[in-house]
């Protein structure tokens, strides 16, 4: 009975002192940059982030429309990656990057340096050139967008296409005449102090403002015109 017990017991011990198969070893993705061959992912330093440029995008899922000049450069895509954020040149203080990996962003059209990364074309822009963020999973509605630092969400004032005098203004006069006004619909969280603390937007959702020309940028959102401005850029405001 000793003898059978131990030969039922064998090849469990056998399995137990069994080599293992040797682990295989999982390759490393080939990374280029520029089609030239790198050693690992590319990390973007301080406050700048690699998007991967939506491209020649004409409308997001939820069919908000870009505006036309965004098609001479694409100005949308989604956070590959951000750096840990960029320290006060006076106290050391980090400011954490607003964004990161699966955001999706809207940005200046000739902001950030452009790079084909790992076969694909991608932009290296820096914190300050994001006009609005939103979730990587969601649509470029009104509702979803988010304003960053000092930015500034404003519905914009109509520009009238006639003249007081019943004439109407050509198309190239009335883009002359660009409106300079409006109300505003979102607010970011302000500009990080030398402390780390953040300072207060100086106006609030609801608020009419007063802009500098050609400040900011066009964009459409659930087919209403928007501009997005910075805060220093903003001259006066009121309430209607």
């Amino acid at each position: 009975m000793l003898r059978l017990s131990l030969l039922a017991a064998l090849p469990a011990t056998l399995a137990l002192v069994a080599p293992t198969a040797p682990r295989r070893q999982t390759s490393l993705r080939d990374y280029t940059l520029d089609d030239a061959p790198i050693g690992g992912p590319l990390e973007p330093v301080a406050n700048y982030i690699l998007v991967k440029i939506d491209d020649g995008i004409d409308a997001t899922k939820g069919g908000v429309f870009l505006p036309d000049q965004a098609k001479e450069k694409p100005s949308a895509g989604i956070v590959v990656a951000a750096g840990a954020g960029k320290a006060h040149p006076d106290t050391g203080v980090v400011v954490p990057n607003p964004v990161t990996e699966g955001d999706r962003v809207l940005y200046g059209k000739f902001d950030g340096t452009s790079v084909k990364y790992c076969g694909e074309d991608h932009q290296l822009i820096k914190d300050d050139d994001i006009l609005l963020s939103w979730a990587g999973d969601a649509s470029m509605t009104l509702g979803e967008v988010k304003c960053v630092a000092d930015n500034v969400l404003v519905q914009v004032t109509k520009v009238e296409e006639e003249t007081a005098s019943g004439i109407a203004l050509a198309a190239g006069v009335s883009e002359q005449t660009r409106t300079t006004s409006g109300v505003v619909v979102k607010t970011g969280t302000g500009r990080v102090a030398a402390d780390g603390a953040s300072v207060p937007v100086p106006v609030e959702v609801g608020e009419s403002v007063k802009f500098k020309d050609y400040a900011g940028a066009d964009i459409r959102l659930d087919g209403e015109d928007y501009i997005v401005v910075r805060v220093p850029d903003c001259l006066a405001k009121w309430t209607e």
